[in-house]
């Protein structure tokens, strides 16, 4: 219960002011309610008034409300006495008539008196505002790693889009400048659940130039909100580098928002598992008796699919099980390099990374006996042999520095992070040296001494 609660305070549009008020609103009330038929009969009669008077969309809200009164009319709620146990099972049953990700039904009365009560509301929502903004600026506004990977790929994780984006937006704002000099950029979302549109659009507006159409919230009560790029928001970093984008089936509504975007104008390559499929922005509606209800109160439009990913969820480009999603990426990103290079020093800077990429994911041992070949003195002092651990190279030229050997393929090993080697043999299938090839495309040979 507490969980739930708390994942809708923090939801898209939620009106929760903080997550300490969250939590405060899920105490447990020992002798609250107990359901009777009369009870049962008049929370029906006020959920479907609610859900026609906020919902979206007015003819599902009508198919929901008829759906829970024919279960009612089986008996389906009669031997229900638990609060709680009602409202989780009126939630199955409303996603069994038409699934909504981001609706939830919860009894929950604290919460209920919180929305309900108006007295000092600007001086309660700036006292939650400020131990929100406090707890967000100690999770640094959701940032989790930004980095360098190999072949000079950026890499940014965050796992939410703030709500606070005038505080947040320096944190945002460095995240993607300290990547703007990369060849490709990696945006990781697979564990992000969504947020404020305001920071989606932050976010778009790095990749774009010029002012673009991105998407269009419809609002039932307050109309439609239309979101561009804007460059004089993007604070002079622009990225036009390659964009690839992790998802998996936990990336959520404004995480969703920003993948689908991103993707319908060929900016973004999408690489994961399908998202959650949420598209409907949601705020807490007082039901009747201390239920509330999480209810979508718009809904997303996408100006150039003229639909969105609402239940459906945003569909990879290039689909792979999300804790593989990263490693795909990367290997798509260097193929494209492999297949796009104009000259032989980029194609084998390309294949370098490959075989890179290859080495770190396999991470096996060979059997030291069919290593027994390898083993011997080659030019400048390099030693390989081998033990039951695996296979080492001892590097004189490095000061006797011993390095363990990546197998790449049959002959090819990683052997450092600038250097690969591939045993070179004769007719015979005897050993006669390594070729160095080193990652900015060169190639050196060494022959075998001893």
């Amino acid at each position: 219960m507490k969980n739930k609660l708390i994942a809708v305070c923090l939801a898209f549009g939620c009106q929760c002011a903080s997550l300490n008020n969250c939590q405060a609103q899920v105490r447990q009330e020992e002798a609250s309610l107990q359901i009777t038929p009369a009870i049962t009969r008049r929370l029906l009669d006020s959920l479907g008034q609610v859900l026609y008077n906020h919902y979206i969309f007015p003819d599902t809200a009508r198919k929901w409300a008829a759906y829970l009164e024919a279960q009612y009319k089986k008996g389906a709620y009669a031997g229900i006495k638990d609060p709680n146990a009602l409202a989780d099972r009126l939630q199955q049953d409303l996603q069994k008539a038409h699934h909504d990700g981001h609706f939830r039904l919860l009894y929950a009365p604290d919460m209920a008196r919180h929305l309900a009560d108006t007295t000092h509301m600007a001086e309660r929502r700036r006292v939650g505002d400020s131990l929100q903004l406090i707890n967000m600026r100690s999770r640094n506004f959701g940032f989790t790693k930004v980095e360098i990977l190999p072949g000079n790929i950026g890499y940014v994780k965050f796992n939410g889009f703030v709500g606070y984006l005038n505080e947040a937006r320096p944190t945002i704002t460095g995240a993607f400048r300290f990547v703007a000099n990369t060849k490709a950029l990696i945006i990781d979302l697979r564990d992000n659940g969504g947020g404020s549109p305001a920071m989606v659009s932050q976010i778009e507006s790095y990749f774009f130039p010029v002012k673009t159409h991105m998407n269009d919230i419809i609002d039932r009560k307050n109309g439609t909100k239309v979101f561009w790029t804007d460059p004089s928001k993007a604070d002079s970093v622009l990225l036009q580098q390659p964009v690839y984008i992790l998802t998996s089936r936990l990336t959520f509504s404004g995480a969703e928002d920003f993948s689908y975007g991103m993707q319908t104008v060929h900016r973004a390559v999408i690489v994961g598992d399908t998202t959650g499929g949420g598209a409907h922005p949601v705020g807490p509606v007082p039901v009747v008796l201390g239920f509330v209800a999480n209810i979508p109160l718009a809904r997303s439009l996408n100006p150039y699919t003229h639909t969105d990913w609402e239940g459906t969820g945003v569909i990879p480009d290039i689909p792979a099980r999300s804790a593989e999603a990263l490693e795909a990426a990367e290997k798509a990103i260097i193929t494209e390099w492999s297949q796009t290079a104009a000259t032989s020093e980029e194609k084998a800077q390309a294949q370098w990374q490959l075989d890179d990429l290859l080495g770190r994911s396999l991470q096996e041992n060979r059997d030291p006996a069919s290593l027994t070949p390898y083993i011997g003195t080659y030019q400048g002092g390099l030693v390989f042999y081998t033990d039951p651990s695996g296979f080492y190279c001892r590097n004189a030229e490095r000061g006797n520095q011993i390095f363990k050997l990546n197998p790449v393929s049959n002959d090819k090993f990683i052997l450092d992070e600038n250097v690969h080697v591939a045993f070179t043999k004769d007719d015979k299938g005897n050993v006669t040296g390594i070729d160095m090839l080193w990652s900015d495309g060169r190639q050196s040979h060494k022959a075998k001494e001893k």
